[in-house]
């Protein structure tokens, strides 16, 4: 498949890239947290590489996900919500990419 998916929240990092690499892809990964809010020009070069994006709901701060929202806008890419799970955000990504 050879796609690129952003994952927003978390710590499971090599999991997640673990999982996206048993389906041709890969992973670009922030934890989702943030000093003193966003950091829009980070999320940019994230988001700017990716095929897809996903945040994981309660592994994201809310100025985080606000931000990671915006900057999908603008650059109109993808963007999925997901709860907590490695496999489950991985799956969902896969999926409205293929």
């Amino acid at each position: 498949m050879n796609k690129t998916i952003a994952v927003f929240g978390g710590s499971h990092e090599s999991t997640l890239k673990k999982l996206a690499k048993q389906h041709g892809c890969s992973v670009l990964f922030h934890n989702g947290k943030t000093r003193n809010g966003g950091n829009k020009k980070e999320f940019k070069n994230i988001i700017k590489k990716s095929d897809i994006v996903v945040c994981l709901y309660g592994a994201c701060g809310h100025v985080s996900m606000d931000c990671v929202k915006e900057v999908c806008k603008r650059l109109n890419k993808k963007l999925l919500f997901h709860k907590m799970g490695a496999s489950g955000a991985i799956s969902l990504c896969i999926e409205e990419l293929s």
